[in-house]
């Protein structure tokens, strides 16, 4: 018998990975720092946006994980862009 909450669980084992939300969160975490500045005001906006950010990055390794790593080619570049405009903003918080 089909029970929601096993269909529910199987439907979230068989997600594939999508960086859709983490390469526009990343984008605006960015220009928050580039144009508001580190340690002003402007942090009430960018830290939240980094620690969802960082959230969305660890929920969909997780699903890149259970799918077994396969992913399109232009999944594989959004996880790059991603992945460096993070490491671009961490750096500026960091002053590097």
């Amino acid at each position: 018998m089909n029970n929601p909450s096993t269909t529910e669980h199987a439907d979230a084992m068989h997600r594939t990975p999508s960086w859709q939300l983490a390469l526009p969160l990343t984008g605006a975490t960015c220009a928050v720092l580039r144009f508001g500045g580190v340690w002003s005001w402007w942090a009430l906006l960018w830290i939240p946006l980094l620690a969802v950010t960082i959230g969305c990055f660890a929920f969909e390794w997780q699903a890149l994980a259970r799918n077994r790593w396969r992913m399109g080619v232009g999944g594989w570049l959004m996880l790059v862009v991603a992945h460096l405009g993070c490491a671009a903003a961490l750096a500026m918080v960091l002053g590097r």
